[in-house]
């Protein structure tokens, strides 16, 4: 094997170690929101906390923004409003939509969140064997940030449903976690 196609070997070997991963950390975000209705995901619980599905856009927002705009070209954004709406921080992207006012994000929707993920999704695993090439640092960047949002979802969560005197369920069977309230 010579040494370009042994080159060209390890690169395809980091572009699918790199899309695999990128696959199971965005899986696990949407796992954490599958059993969430659209008030549950949309509903913020105070001022420091953020909707779940605030979280879901923001973190694609991140890879739409810093990955895929900046070193795809020709990538045209989803929808060119919703950088105002999910940029949390980063102020040399301008002008963002205040944390304390997320829950009252109506639109759009949790679906929309959804389609929006899987639009950009695409897109990156499509564009993976390039941008593991260009920015593979920056995808690891962009997971380890998803990750840090997904404790914050669970967090921001548990305390927008402990808010609730019906006391649903994040996740998992309602009846049996209902029935073992009620036997306690």
């Amino acid at each position: 094997m010579t040494a370009t196609r042994r080159s060209m070997a390890g690169d395809n070997r980091v572009a699918s170690v790199l899309a695999r991963r990128y696959r199971q950390v965005r899986a696990l975000s949407l796992s954490l929101a599958e059993r969430l209705s659209d008030a549950d995901a949309t509903a913020q619980s105070m001022p420091d906390a953020s909707p779940v599905k605030w979280h879901l856009a923001h973190t694609t927002w991140f890879f739409e923004t810093f990955v895929l705009r900046d070193h795809l070209p020709g990538y045209a954004l989803f929808d060119e409003r919703w950088h105002f709406l999910f940029n949390s921080y980063y102020e040399a992207e301008g002008a963002r939509h205040a944390r304390p006012h997320r829950g009252l994000l109506t639109r759009p929707s949790l679906g929309e969140i959804r389609t929006y993920r899987g639009s950009v999704d695409e897109a990156m695993l499509i564009a993976m064997p390039i941008l593991a090439e260009t920015c593979a640092d920056l995808i690891e960047l962009g997971l380890a940030h998803e990750q840090q949002h997904q404790e914050l979802l669970l967090t921001d969560l548990k305390h927008l449903l402990s808010c609730n005197p019906l006391g649903p369920a994040p996740c998992g069977n309602r009846r049996a976690a209902c029935r073992l309230r009620l036997r306690q």
